[in-house]
């Protein structure tokens, strides 16, 4: 490349760029691949070469196109179609039918990885008719695949297996090709080596007759006698050798043949059952994100926080799609403002289901009360009627633990009553008390919870506690699930623990309330580390 970029010789130095652009990509370094292609590109634009231009526009689609899959990037998706686009423009003006049959089938598989299945469908079958007119067989048989999928995906079950028969029968037909040929070249070798050998024993003899001419002319009948019974000695143990290696190969060749084929039953009928398989997960995860709409339909909505909160942060992380932790919020007919944050009974599908349960129990006792406390006991009642009859034998030991805040705007006051979730109320120079910790210049107010549930227990008669507070300006009120400090890991694998989350809360407090989500946020992901989530993860931080 140095030598022609010197001679100016731009042809050249395009086709070396163009060379190293397709080193790269064999590397998997696609951005460097993508800068010597636009480097070849703008050559070729220069000295005006369309082809070569549609190729090189064709190379870029396809690297964009595997950036964007690697990167799930859909915007990388657009660029290659663009790229693709305009190759296919110029190839369709210069007729060139290869180049624009695999151009075709190039945007086809980007649309199907886009999901979208009928303008992939459009352009894999015009690809398809190209490839037959041409006999592009290894082109055919992706495009097959493809368009096989893109039908699944749809629901076409018929034209997909159809597509997928036509696939099998090009990959047949390639392998069988391939084969026919390597047989051919075989038996070419073998009857060159044959030959060869033949005039090398005929050379042999001659130079045995001719010796013994030389030696001795008497001799003569007797060494032609003895020269041919050596031939056909050495012949009939060539024939026999050549016969049986034959034999051999012919062997050979069946049981690969048959190998073969087993390897293509085999090979069809795991891809019709990953298909299935592929198409039941897509239906199942379709179900699951569908009941979290439905869930996330029954927590508090961004408007109504906003609305009656002025800085807040919810930093809520299901342990599954659903969650068996939700948060809920309600304007009581005393104008207070409610705001629970609840802990379901399980996790997944049936925690999510508990927490519709617990919501809807929720909103029913607000119909009748507004103090926090007999909220809770008339939720609780709910519960336990609607579970009585669940099944067990214990009749339902199911429901929530949950922390209720009310807050009162216009006399500053705080009304809470709490079911084994504690409340946290960081304050800033506040006189000490029992129960405050203090760190630097900051203390923390915890709210104890009434140690029971909000659900059938051995205290289900008792009535649940509401405590007062009066706000001041810049408090902070955190309340929390059990997930954060249940949770493993760090160097020791180890519960996250309250102390630390308290700790935690203390030393940052100052930030600003969307600092100190970001933060929880990152310490949790550093602590579950290469761990598994053990739980749901709700915290809730309002700033006063």
């Amino acid at each position: 490349m140095v030598i022609d970029s010197t001679i100016n010789n731009n042809v050249g130095v395009a086709r070396h760029l163009g060379n190293i652009a397709i080193v790269y990509n064999d590397l998997k370094n696609y951005t460097v691949a993508i800068d010597y292609y636009f480097r070849a590109l703008k050559l070729k634009e220069e000295y005006s070469d369309e082809r070569e231009v549609a190729y090189t526009l064709g190379n870029i689609g396809n690297t964009f196109a595997t950036l964007a899959e690697l990167n799930n990037d859909k915007s990388l998706y657009s660029k290659a179609l663009d790229y693709d686009n305009r190759a296919l423009q110029i190839l369709q003006k210069i007729g060139d039918e290869n180049g624009i049959a695999r151009n075709l089938g190039n945007i086809g598989i980007i649309n199907n990885k886009q999901n979208n299945n009928i303008e992939a469908k459009k352009y894999l079958l015009k690809a398809l008719v190209l490839c037959d007119k041409t006999g592009m067989l290894h082109e055919k048989m992706d495009f097959e695949i493809i368009l096989s999928d893109a039908y699944l995906k749809m629901g076409n079950y018929k034209e997909s297996l159809a597509h997928y028969k036509l696939y099998a029968a090009s990959r047949d037909s390639i392998f069988n090709i391939e084969k026919s040929n390597e047989i051919t070249s075989k038996q070419l070798t073998y009857d060159f080596e044959k030959n060869k050998i033949k005039q090398e024993i005929r050379n042999n003899a001659d130079k045995e007759k001719i010796k013994a001419v030389a030696v001795e002319t008497e001799k003569k009948q007797n060494s032609i006698i003895i020269s041919v019974i050596i031939i056909l000695i050495i012949v009939v143990i060539l024939s026999v050798f050549l016969y049986s290696r034959f034999k051999i190969t012919q062997k050979q060749k069946n049981i690969i043949e048959l190998k073969e084929k087993e390897t293509q039953q085999q090979n069809a009928i795991i891809t019709t059952q990953k298909l299935l398989v592929e198409e039941k997960h897509r239906e199942i995860t379709d179900s699951i994100n569908y009941a979290e709409r439905i869930q996330r339909s029954f927590l508090a909505t961004k408007e109504l926080l906003d609305e009656n909160l002025k800085e807040y942060f919810v930093f809520f992380k299901p342990k599954d799609v659903v969650s068996g932790d939700f948060y809920w919020s309600a304007k009581l007919s005393n104008g207070n403002f409610a705001l629970a944050t609840a802990d379901s009974t399980g996790h997944g599908v049936p925690g999510a289901i508990m927490s519709l349960l617990n919501v809807t129990s929720l909103e029913k006792a607000i119909e009748h009360y507004t103090n926090p406390a007999d909220i809770l006991n008339h939720t609780r009642q709910t519960i336990i009627e609607r579970l009585k009859k669940d099944g067990s034998e214990e009749g339902g030991k199911d429901g929530m633990d949950c922390s209720l805040l009310a807050f009162d705007f216009s006399k500053n006051q705080l009304l809470i009553a709490a079911a084994n979730n504690p409340i946290w109320i960081i304050r800033s120079n506040s006189p000490f008390e029992v129960g405050v910790r203090r760190k630097g210049d900051f203390e923390l107010i915890e709210i104890k919870p009434d140690k029971m549930p909000v659900g059938k227990s051995d205290k289900q008669d008792q009535s649940f506690a509401t405590h007062t507070l009066k706000l001041q300006k810049g408090d902070t009120i955190y309340t929390l699930t059990d997930g954060f400090p249940d949770q493993f890991g760090g160097p020791n694998g180890k519960k996250f623990m309250n102390k630390k989350l308290k700790e935690l809360l203390l030393a940052n407090v100052h930030l600003p309330i969307s600092k100190q989500k970001e933060l929880l946020d990152e310490v949790f992901k550093n602590w579950v580390g290469d761990l598994e989530q053990v739980d749901d993860v709700t915290i809730i931080g309002i700033k006063v």
